[in-house]
């Protein structure tokens, strides 16, 4: 299983719902949102081919999500392990609370 489906499988342990692949308003569709937090998990896009297109709709992307009120967690392109992946999903699970407060 990729580093993505360990992450959204461990959160699924947690009791945290996740939806994936959820059209925007804007045509994008975000790779997993938690509704409840108001939290978009996204992919680092593949830069290896039009840079500049890629990291400028990714910014925008995330820009336009931000302005709507959500919170934006982009997953690492480098190798996780485990205990990596359960410190990312904490972070998740933890912030909601905070912003709470």
């Amino acid at each position: 299983m990729e580093k993505f489906g360990f992450i959204i499988s461990e959160l699924g342990k947690r009791g945290v719902v996740v939806l994936m692949h959820r059209p925007t308003r804007w045509g994008y569709v975000v790779d997993a949102v938690i509704p409840s937090a108001k939290i978009v998990i996204l992919k680092m896009p593949d830069l290896t081919k039009q840079v500049k297109v890629a990291m400028s709709q990714f910014r925008d992307l995330i820009n336009r999500l931000e302005s709507d009120g959500y919170q934006v967690v982009v997953i690492p392109k480098n190798r996780m392990n485990q205990e990596q992946i359960k410190a990312f999903c904490d972070r998740i699970a933890v912030e909601p609370a905070l912003a709470a407060a």
